[in-house]
């Protein structure tokens, strides 16, 4: 029989716990943004580099079992070149388990990699060695994916996830 898992869906137990983390570890590159949302869902953001570039990076943490870590890459490309772009991001899903890449509704293009655990069970070092695998596999392939893009992210430019 399956073991029931519980959450308390009220309190972000997780944010606190990378929080400390960070403070523990004098990890003082990431800014703190709390939503006030139902999930009482708490991002931690900074700029990690890709290859020549900096992009804007999010750890989302919240009252679920799920961490989101998030990286911007900027702007999709639109008309013909869209039509390559898309099985192209397609090809990097199939080759890289850990990471995918997505394009939201306003054209903005990501990386994104889930994180899962309870509460009890969250730990900091994970998430931490996840964004180190982000890097590495961004230093690898970003200037690929960017010369494809409209607009290469740019932590500069003051977009916000």
């Amino acid at each position: 029989m399956a073991k029931v898992i519980n959450f308390n869906p009220g309190k972000n137990v997780k944010a606190g716990i990378f929080e400390k983390y960070m403070k523990d570890n004098d990890l003082n590159f990431f800014q703190r943004r709390d939503t006030h949302d139902e999930k009482d869902s708490v991002a931690f953001i900074t700029a990690i580099p890709a290859g020549s570039h900096r992009l804007v990076a999010a750890v989302i943490t919240d009252n679920s079992m799920y961490t989101l870590i998030r990286v911007h890459l900027g702007t999709a490309p639109k008309g013909p070149a869209r039509k390559t772009f898309v099985p192209f991001l397609n090809k990097l899903n199939g080759e890289h388990a850990i990471v995918k890449y997505t394009i939201g509704s306003d054209d903005n293009v990501f990386l994104d990699v889930c994180v899962t655990s309870t509460s009890e069970h969250f730990d900091p070092e994970t998430v931490r060695d996840t964004l180190n695998v982000l890097v590495f596999h961004l230093g690898e392939c970003y200037e690929d994916v960017a010369r494809r893009l409209d607009k290469p992210g740019d932590a500069t430019d003051g977009f916000s996830l």
